[in-house]
């Protein structure tokens, strides 16, 4: 069933918030990451909280439940999506595809691109190609994509 998006329910993340998303991000991303280099917990939370502070994402809630997150880093000449998180019980619901249309308004106000990287065994790839990303180099383990506004 999809949900209704309000762009008003999205709350800038907080220190508080750190434990909800690492244990978000492992949830959702460890067996993609353990299958392309192995898990190791400490250095991925070490990672996680050095790379993607709190502060940076932006919080979907429902209620006082947080449901997804997106983290969205300004760069010279593009946006850079470093991620978007969905509660496993909340995925299919439209929220993930809210995350990336607010993204996407993000980038035509400031007129430039959206880039991603994505691991290749993450079916996440198809909700980036539903989304209109076009693949534009890849390695190994993973594609770089992008988003270019009309």
């Amino acid at each position: 069933m999809a949900v209704q998006f309000d762009a008003s329910l999205l709350r800038r993340g907080e220190r508080s918030d750190e434990s909800w998303l690492f244990n978000l991000f492992k949830s959702t991303m460890q067996d993609y990451i353990d299958a392309a280099w192995g898990w190791e917990e400490l250095l991925q939370k070490e990672g996680f909280v050095t790379s993607l502070p709190a502060r940076g994402f932006q919080v979907l809630q429902q209620g006082a439940e947080n449901i997804a997150c997106i983290h969205l880093t300004d760069k010279a000449d593009h946006l850079l999506l470093d991620m978007i998180l969905v509660e496993p019980l909340q995925q299919r619901r439209g929220h993930g595809s809210h995350l990336m249309d607010w993204a996407k308004r993000k980038a035509q106000e400031t007129e430039r691109r959206i880039m991603l990287s994505v691991l290749k065994s993450n079916p996440a790839v198809l909700f980036h190609q539903r989304h209109g990303f076009e693949t534009v180099e890849e390695d190994q383990h993973s594609l770089k994509m992008q988003w270019t506004p009309p």
